[in-house]
Order: C-alpha cells, then sequence, then structure tokens
C-alpha cells in the first residue's frame, strides 16, 4: 500500500505540474478579483434545509451545495459522481461508474431524495439500501440547476427516509432558447449521449433532455495479484428522458408540468474475488436487473415576488423491476401517489411562518415474494416558525404529526439556534426527533429465505448537530460539523441464525438500539484567480446493540476515516479539477485492506464559447478497494470493488 501511495502522490504532482504550464487565455483583472472574493461568501440561497428562502450564514444546518457550474465546468456524468466529492457524502456502488449507486449521509443511508421537492424514495429497500433508492435513476446532469444536500436528521421537517439527510435536486427553469450536445467515449466500451433543448415562448418556457448511457463491462484490479481483470457479466445500459414545461400567469405565478423516465438494463455481477468458491462471479451468469421509471408532476406555485410563497404539487412515481437473482425471477412494482401543500407567511420582519401538508400512498407487489399488492398510506401536516431575535440570532422551531396507516401517529419536533457573526460566518447548533416507517420489503417480503417481518416497529430517535463556516482570512474559508444520533428499534436485515453467518435464511428485525457520531472538518483556499485546493476530513462511527449481551459492536461495513482532497485550476479556456479520496481504518473482517487511496482528473478546454473537449480519468492509481465491505464465506474479501483505471474523453456543442 505504500507503494502505490508514493506512487500515486508522483502522480499527483506530475498532474499538477502539467496543468500549470499548459497554454491558456488571460482573464480580465477586475472580474477574476470579483470572482475570486464572491466565490468565499456565505450568501447563496437554499431552500432545503428550512423549507423557505434563506441565505447559507442564516441557515442553521450543515448544508453543502453542488452548482450547475459545477457541473459544467468538471463534467460530471452523473449525481453520483459530483455527491461523491462533497465532504460528508458517502457513495457506494456495486463496481463501476455506472453501477447501483446508493448514498450515505453521516453514516446513514437512510437518506431522503426530492427532485424539486418531490420525493423519489421506494418502498422496496434490501438491496437499494435503507433509503430504498438506485441514484442511477436520477436526472441526467443538463438540466440540474443545484443540487442542496443537508447533512442531518430531517425527519421533523420532511418525514420518514430523512433520518441521515435530505438531497434536493432543483431542476433548471427555461428562460432562453438554447441547446447542448454531449457525446463521450472511453474504456470498457463505454458509450454516452446526453442531450438537452430549451424553449421561451412569451410567458412559456419548455425543456427536454434525453440521455443514452452505455457499458460493455467492467474491470477491477485484483488485489491479490495485482493484475486488471474483466469483470464478467458487468455490462449497463441505461436511457433516460425528461420534459419540462413552464408557463407564468401573471407577475409572481408559475405552472410547472414535469415528466421523466429511464429504462435501465444491467447484468447483476457476482462477487469478488474469485477464489471465494460457490457465489464468485461466475455464479448464476445470467443474473441481471431491468428497471423502469414513469414519474410526473404537476406544480402550481404563487406569491413569488411577495415575500409570502405557496405551492401546491400532485405527482405519479412509477416503478417496476424484474431482477432474475440467484436463478430465479423477482419482478417487484410500485406506485407512489404524493400531494404536497405548503405556505409562507412573513409574520413581521423578523418572525417567517411555514406551514403544509404532505400525502402519500405506495402500492407495492412482488410477484415473486408478496401473497398480493399492499398499500402504505402516509398523511402529516408541520409547522416551521423562524424568528430572528436580538443582533443576527435566529431561532427555528419545527413540529410535524404522521399518520401511518400500519403504524398508528407521531409527533416529532426540531429546534436550532444559529447566530450569524458577518456576512461570511455563522455557528450553529440544531436538534431534531426522527421518525421512519418499515418499508414493504421489510414488512411483506417472504420468499427463497429472505423472510420480511409485519410486526417491525418503527424507528425513533434523535439527532444532535453543530457547526461553524467562517472566513479566516480573505481567501480562505473553514467549516467544522459535530453530529450524534441515536437510533431506537433500527431495522436492519441479518441471519435468522446469528452464530452461523453462512447462513441461508435471513431475516429483518429492529436492532436495540443503533448510535452514529463524526466529525467533519473542512478547507477551501483562494491561492490566486486561478487556482483553488479544498481539503475535508470526515470521521464517522456507527455502533449497535443487538441485545446479544455484546453491549455496543461498531459497524464494520463503513470506514471510519476520509480524506477529500482537491485541487481547481481555471484560466481563460482551460479547467482542471484533481480529486483525491482517502479511506482508513476499515476492519479487516469485512475489508480485504484497511485503507484506499485514488484520484480522479477532469480537464476540459473550450476554444469557442458553443463548443468544448474534455478527458477525465477515474481511479489514475489503480487502486483495489471495495465499494462494499462484507465478510464472504469466512473470509476477507472486497465483495464489490471499485472499477479499475478508466479514461472518457468527450466533446459538447451549445446552441
Amino acid at each position: 500500500m505504500k507503494k502505490r501511495l508514493t506512487t500515486g502522490m508522483l502522480m499527483t504532482a506530475l498532474i499538477c505540474g502539467t496543468i500549470s504550464i499548459l497554454p491558456h487565455g488571460v482573464y480580465a483583472e477586475e472580474a477574476a478579483e470579483e470572482e475570486a472574493l464572491q466565490g468565499f461568501t456565505l450568501d447563496q440561497v437554499v431552500v432545503t434545509a428550512a423549507r423557505m428562502e434563506k441565505k447559507l450564514v442564516d441557515t442553521g444546518a450543515n448544508v453543502s451545495v453542488v452548482t450547475a457550474e459545477d457541473f459544467e465546468k468538471k463534467n460530471y456524468q452523473t449525481v453520483t459522481e459530483a455527491l461523491e466529492n462533497v465532504p460528508g457524502v458517502l457513495v457506494k456502488r456495486n463496481g463501476g461508474e455506472w453501477t447501483n449507486s446508493y448514498i450515505y449521509l453521516n453514516g446513514d443511508d437512510r437518506v431522503l431524495v426530492l427532485v424539486d421537492g418531490r420525493r423519489l424514495n421506494q418502498e422496496k429497500g434490501m438491496n437499494s439500501g435503507r433509503g430504498g433508492l438506485d441514484f442511477m435513476h436520477l436526472p441526467a446532469p443538463e438540466i440540474i440547476e443545484r443540487i442542496e444536500i443537508v447533512k442531518g436528521g430531517g425527519s421533523a421537517l420532511y418525514g420518514s427516509d430523512a433520518v441521515g439527510g435530505v438531497i434536493n435536486i432543483i431542476t433548471k427553469r427555461a428562460d432562453k432558447t438554447t441547446g447542448k450536445i454531449n457525446i463521450n467515449t472511453g474504456s470498457w466500451g463505454t458509450q454516452n449521449y446526453r442531450g438537452m433543448v430549451s424553449f421561451k415562448q412569451g410567458k412559456t418556457g419548455i425543456t427536454i433532455t434525453g440521455s443514452k448511457q452505455k457499458q460493455n463491462y467492467t474491470k477491477y484490479r485484483d488485489a491479490e495479484t495485482g493484475s486488471t481483470d474483466r469483470w464478467p457479466h458487468s455490462s449497463s445500459d441505461t436511457v433516460t428522458a425528461a420534459v419540462k414545461i413552464e408557463h407564468e400567469i401573471g407577475n409572481d405565478q408559475l405552472a410547472t408540468l414535469y415528466f421523466d423516465h429511464s429504462n435501465r438494463k444491467a447484468d447483476q455481477p457476482g462477487s469478488i474475488p474469485k477464489n471465494i468458491g460457490y457465489y464468485g462471479p461466475n455464479f448464476y451468469p445470467d443474473d441481471y436487473s431491468r428497471e423502469i421509471n414513469n414519474n410526473i408532476s404537476a406544480k402550481y406555485e404563487w406569491g413569488l415576488k411577495s415575500g409570502n410563497p405557496g405551492y401546491i404539487q400532485l405527482y405519479r412515481n412509477h416503478y417496476s423491476g424484474n431482477f432474475f437473482n440467484n436463478g430465479a425471477m423477482s419482478r417487484y412494482y410500485e406506485t407512489k401517489d404524493g400531494l404536497d401543500i405548503q405556505q409562507k407567511f412573513k409574520l413581521s420582519d423578523t418572525n417567517d411562518l411555514v406551514t403544509g401538508f404532505d400525502w402519500k400512498t405506495s402500492k407495492v407487489n412482488n410477484l415473486s415474494a408478496y401473497t398480493n399488492e399492499k398499500k402504505l398510506r402516509t398523511y402529516a401536516l408541520y409547522l416551521e416558525d423562524s424568528w430572528r431575535f436580538a443582533k443576527d440570532w435566529t431561532l427555528t422551531g419545527g413540529l410535524r404529526y404522521d399518520h401511518h396507516n400500519y403504524f398508528g401517529h407521531k409527533t416529532s419536533g426540531t429546534v436550532s439556534l444559529n447566530k450569524k457573526f458577518n456576512e461570511d460566518s455563522h455557528a450553529y447548533v440544531t436538534w431534531g426527533q426522527v421518525f421512519n416507517a418499515p418499508q414493504g420489503n421489510d414488512l411483506f417480503y417472504d420468499s427463497w429465505g429472505m423472510y420480511g417481518n409485519p410486526d417491525l416497529k418503527p424507528e425513533s430517535g434523535y439527532v444532535w448537530t453543530a457547526g461553524y463556516d467562517g472566513k479566516i482570512s480573505e481567501y480562505t474559508t473553514f467549516g467544522i460539523n459535530a453530529f450524534y444520533s441515536v437510533l431506537d428499534d433500527a431495522i436492519k436485515w441479518a441471519p435468522v441464525d446469528p452464530t452461523y453467518t453462512w447462513s441461508y435464511d435471513w431475516t429483518v428485525k429492529n436492532v436495540a438500539k443503533q448510535k452514529k457520531r463524526g466529525l467533519e472538518i473542512n478547507f477551501r483556499h483562494k491561492f490566486n484567480e486561478n487556482m483553488t485546493a479544498r481539503a475535508s476530513y470526515t470521521y464517522t462511527r456507527v455502533t449497535e446493540n443487538n441485545n446479544d449481551g455484546m453491549g455496543f459492536v461498531r459497524d464494520k461495513n463503513i470506514m471510519p476515516n476520509r480524506f477529500l482532497l482537491g485541487l481547481d485550476y481555471s484560466k481563460g479556456k482551460f479547467d482542471s479539477s484533481l480529486d483525491c479520496r482517502i479511506g482508513s481504518g476499515g476492519d479487516l473482517d469485512n475489508y480485504y485492506s484497511s485503507h484506499y487511496f485514488t484520484m480522479d482528473l477532469s480537464m476540459q478546454y473550450k476554444p469557442e464559447k458553443n463548443y468544448k473537449f474534455y478527458f477525465k480519468g477515474y481511479n489514475l492509481t489503480n487502486t483495489s478497494y471495495a465499494e462494499r465491505g462484507g465478510l464472504i464465506s469466512g473470509g476477507r474479501a472486497y465483495a464489490y470493488p471499485m472499477g479499475s483505471r478508466f479514461f472518457l474523453i468527450g466533446a459538447e456543442y451549445s446552441f
């Protein structure tokens, strides 16, 4: 490993040196200086953390934002790639960049995912993580305006699924007639095609996007032999499309109709390495999945310029998935209908109130595992009051009432205190209660050695978050955040017989208690108008008490230490980013190695305003590290390693 670390550091130095001598144009000094200063303020407006528009400096929460400019300059291919470089966010895949992807916030995969406030999470759970969502079904980069990531429990505002936090993908509005075509190709037979066209005529705007992502296979580096091998049965093919129609009514009202579609077919590769025997990569070579999403929403907004905005949104998400798994076909269907109503009231210059109503009904059926279609229904009322008192102090309190057709009612609350020191710094502390109902497969699954539990209890608990963000010099920002959470009756799939680790029979149960604690530290320094460095350290520790006399035992599937290092360089027509990821502290019972080091590189050259060429390199150190840890056949393993070194070259034309 030391040799790999040394090689990676040398490569970093070579790449940075190459970047510094590349030819490029010249910015105007005034514009560059203005950009340098603007990049170090907390005046960006966000809406997710408090369900109302607030500047980051006035928001009592740990919030990160990925912007459309980040997607443009770094040529992110997926939402998961963009999230991977956000402190406190962990991406886990089933191997390779375009495979099934799941997100952890503060060590928790119970993450609520929204698109323009519309809930996407599904009830299937199990292999989709506790959030029930594969992130490969999210919108294409071209339609994304920004992504707001709120780390810390959000159940008291958003209800079930938001135990670890909330990710809200906010899409672009059609403000002019424009278009974009993006094509790239690369290793492993990869071919990606994406396009977007946007029209604006009078008060009506239309945005249409489409994409096709195809990969013939994945390669991985064998940790034992050092060879780079092809992963059998690892192809994927995904097609997506989206249409967004907006119509302005008067001066402060907007009606929006949004439709998105994804159709994904992928092989299901077995575990690695090959010598694990029965469950090796050639086990059931015909395994595959076929997943189709068709989602539609209609939203009407009013009071957009009055200071008292509100909206009503009606949506339907339809999902169908066919999984040929372990020699058997599993067919899962889900239709989720939802209604959201929200209104903000500006009670005074120092007091804002938000109130709303959520209703959702999911009809779920697994033809191979359920006796018949099941229905899960929740409705909720919520209220949040934000009061600015004294000088630059804000106290925010929220209350939410949920009623579930299986688990009755639950009232949860949240409170936060934010101190704004100036326009560039603030400190906050937040406490919130947690309520999370079991998913459909948790309750009803009954097939092939996997047994749901209709007697499960909802998860409940609380989350503390405290932090500080601010400038420590004109060109340097610093942030620190700590969190602590306790979850009672946490839900977990486990062997029926816990003493037999290689068990064929699994069931779901409430563990006695789950605790999480962690720390996030991040720096950002702008050396000059061209170069910016980023660094962060995240510590996460998850422990569980299964009431088995062993006390609290650490969850070995999450490496506790994670470092992110980044270098961004822009000048004239050239942009580049180098991102390094380091993990350490992995338990050797679940990981082949206790640590890893890898780097990704993105470079683009834009000779003219309307087109650009770009290059991307992933895992440049060709590291073999586990995306998903797991004890396999009684020995150490890296069950689903990250793909090996991988390259893309592409071009984009805008009109």
